[in-house]
């Protein structure tokens, strides 16, 4: 297993990029769960720890977006890190993300180390804000 990141969900509505994703975050050592309804993902969050989210923008039901704002609404997740996947490649949507509680954000078709250097840094990011939540500043 991975020493920064323990357990990633993937939601994607596309179970190919959920299978590709979970095959590619495996083999470098992520504990990864796959989950194609967006509607079903926060149920799977409550259901088990999760230090990452993978989270695909354009889904059927629920986007992306809306269930961005419901993990980053609620207490129990904030550690939980959220990175946008996407193939809108559009400044102001990922800035949207980002204003909304994204800690990364990545256009498709990416690779292995891209994903890798966005995990690391939103990790870095959520260690940070639990060490200044923990010591008050």
């Amino acid at each position: 297993m991975n020493n920064e990141i323990g357990k990633i969900l993937v939601v994607d509505d596309i179970i190919e990029n959920c299978d590709i994703l979970k095959i590619r975050m495996e083999k470098v050592g992520y504990e990864v769960d796959t989950e194609a309804d967006s509607n079903q993902a926060i149920d799977r969050l409550r259901a088990s720890e999760y230090d990452l989210v993978l989270l695909d923008i354009n889904m059927p039901g629920t986007s992306g977006i809306t269930l961005l704002e419901q993990i980053r609404g609620d207490e129990a997740f904030d550690s939980v890190a959220v990175i946008m996947i996407t193939a809108i490649d559009d400044v102001q949507v990922a800035l949207d993300c980002m204003r909304k509680g994204a800690c990364g954000y990545l256009t498709k078709p990416f690779n292995i180390d891209q994903i890798r250097q966005q995990i690391n840094n939103c990790f870095k990011r959520v260690t940070e804000k639990q060490v200044s939540g923990a010591t008050g500043a």
